[in-house]
């Protein structure tokens, strides 16, 4: 990847960790740094080397076999062809696993579909997440060519998410939020933003309807940073309802999670290059939560 003025001067190993979002450690990016598995300019280098415009920035790092197992569980396929499957992920289901989450999670139920060849595609096809508790669509490859076309579509920012959220506080007029995002040095599992370290994170904000203390949006993204929405809702004083983490004292209680759903994907197939457009309703418990703060149930 190439290296722009946004993250000009910023440390390889600390632009590498936020790049991976988690996935890998400071430890093992460390690891790889050493041992030649990244490089910058096809030169080894130390982890605190600090990046320059346009610094090509190599990464040839082998992943680990899946320490998962498949896992019987139901996924909602809302759409499939021969490449590509778009599942409609609940509130509360884990994407991938980790420290405390080896069951149970997306990855282990994917694992199990005998749809596609799981083994063909890395962690079965995922390509992008949704927070734990954010629900909606998520597109999953069913074979290598296509999850490798759908990466790069991500990174190019080609494919449209159109999230809805119900937010605190009423926000009036569109709006287009602009600021780099960073790992919180307090709390290493939340992020927050930051005037000069982090990534680059862009979230454009429609209000649809606006109540007396809440207002429901439609969110698009420019970019797909970790917990995005999220940080930078909490960062103009509008967090999202039900956010367990960026709004502990959320107005409406007992939710189980954020009231954020992802219902629209919106990209040219990876592999027909046919326009595709899959749109969802909100979930119940979106719904009643929207007539709440509407005043239409108490």
């Amino acid at each position: 990847m190439k290296i722009k003025q946004n993250d000009k001067g910023r440390r390889l190993d600390l632009f590498l960790f936020e790049f991976f979002g988690g996935e890998h450690t400071r430890s093992q990016i460390a690891k790889h740094i050493k041992n030649g598995a990244i490089t910058v300019n096809g030169a080894r280098v130390k982890n605190g080397y600090e990046l320059n415009i346009d610094d090509e920035v190599q990464i040839d790092i082998k992943r680990e076999p899946l320490a998962a197992e498949p896992e019987e569980m139901p996924i909602d396929i809302v759409y499939e062809d021969a490449d590509l499957m778009i599942i409609n992920k609940p509130r509360g289901l884990v994407v991938h696993t980790g420290a405390g989450n080896k069951n149970g999670t997306l990855l282990n139920g994917l694992l199990a579909l005998n749809s596609y060849k799981s083994g063909e595609v890395e962690r079965a096809g995922i390509v992008h997440r949704l927070d734990k508790n954010t629900a909606g669509l998520m597109v999953i490859a069913k074979n290598a060519k296509t999850q490798s076309a759908l990466s790069k579509m991500f990174e190019k920012h080609e494919v449209k998410r159109t999230y809805l959220g119900i937010v605190e506080g009423r926000i009036e007029n569109d709006l287009t939020i602009n600021k780099k995002i960073t790992r919180d040095e307090r709390h290493r599992t939340l992020f927050k933003v930051s005037e000069t370290a982090g990534r680059v994170a862009i979230t454009h904000i429609k209000p649809i309807e606006v109540f007396a203390r809440h207002t429901l949006c439609e969110f698009n993204l420019e970019t797909g940073r970790t917990h995005q929405i999220r940080v930078h809702l909490k960062s103009i004083g509008h967090p999202l309802v039900g956010d367990p983490e960026y709004n502990p004292n959320s107005s409406i209680k007992n939710l189980s999670g954020q009231m954020l759903e992802a219902v629209k994907l919106e990209f040219l197939h990876p592999i027909t290059n046919e326009p595709t457009k899959i749109a969802i309703k909100t979930t119940a418990e979106f719904d009643k939560t929207f007539d709440i703060v509407s005043g239409r149930r108490t």
